[in-house]
């Protein structure tokens, strides 16, 4: 298998379970050494499936090697901790992807309207993936920095968002949860420009990994690795892109063969009189 990545250093945030998991599975296949961060180690701990063992042992079936820290990717000092091993460990890293997120938390109050939905929904939606994507893209851009200016490359921080940060979907919490993880991928990509370090968005359009005609976890790792494995790559910083318009244009598939389109760009609830 070809291994686009063989070298690099990937870390994944959020890498137990969907979009996470695709990615780094795929980061991991592609060759690079993927540093996988999730709460769940061991499979059965957590309320839902996955865990960082499983990613890990899907990794090494395809031939890639992946490093399991088990954390909370919110707390700042842990985050430090796991990035200054990366630093003298590997002196490089070429891949972050900030993917937490919490469906679980989400799910009970999909469709209630702001003034129904719980206050706390506000830490564990909007915080968890915002709070998250800056703490660990903090900690990346100066060993990114080095790495571009010692290898010659273009490292790339991506933030897994969604129709949500432009649209509304599912409820306001989502929108703004979303939003916040979006502005982040703009605003750094101008403070990063002149350093050589790209950041995109990556939109998937909703994943399972049972139904053969719908997007796949991996379908979204197979769009990171297109993406970091492009040395034009900087030309999209500050861009979102469906995973789907990233594989018409890179020309990968999903791993049952099939093709995508890009999800249409709405809003679930209109202000306009029908």
């Amino acid at each position: 298998m070809d291994k686009p990545l063989a070298g690099k250093v990937a870390i994944v945030a959020g890498a137990t379970r969907g979009a996470g998991n695709g990615i780094a599975v795929e980061l991991g296949a592609a060759g690079a050494k993927t540093y996988c961060l999730g709460r769940t180690m061991h499979a059965g701990e957590g309320e839902r499936s996955g865990s960082l063992e499983e990613t890990i042992a899907e990794i090494e079936a395809l031939g890639g090697q992946g490093v399991a820290i088990a954390c909370d990717a919110t707390d700042d000092a842990v985050l430090a901790e796991i990035f200054e091993r990366v630093r003298r460990d590997e002196q490089r890293l070429d891949v972050l992807a900030n993917s937490v997120f919490s469906a679980g938390r989400l799910a009970p109050f999909i469709n209630m309207r702001f003034w129904e939905t719980p206050a706390n929904t506000w830490e564990s939606v909007v915080d968890l993936g915002a709070r998250s994507a800056w703490y660990a893209s903090r900690h990346a851009a100066p060993l990114m920095i080095e790495t571009a200016e010692r290898h010659g490359c273009t490292p790339l921080i991506v933030n897994v968002t969604g129709r949500g940060s432009v649209r509304y979907r599912y409820n306001v919490i989502y929108g703004v949860g979303k939003s916040a993880t979006e502005r982040q991928t703009r605003d750094m990509a101008l403070d990063l420009k002149d350093h050589g370090v790209a950041v995109v968005s990556v939109w998937p359009n909703g994943h399972t990994a049972d139904r053969p005609h719908q997007e796949t976890m991996r379908y979204s790792g197979r769009a990171v690795v297109a993406l970091a494995s492009d040395p034009a790559v900087m030309k999209r910083s500050g861009k979102y892109y469906w995973s789907a318009e990233l594989g018409a244009e890179y020309g990968f598939t999903d791993e049952h063969g099939h093709t995508h389109v890009p999800g249409p760009l709405v809003d679930e609830f209109s202000l306009d009189e029908a």
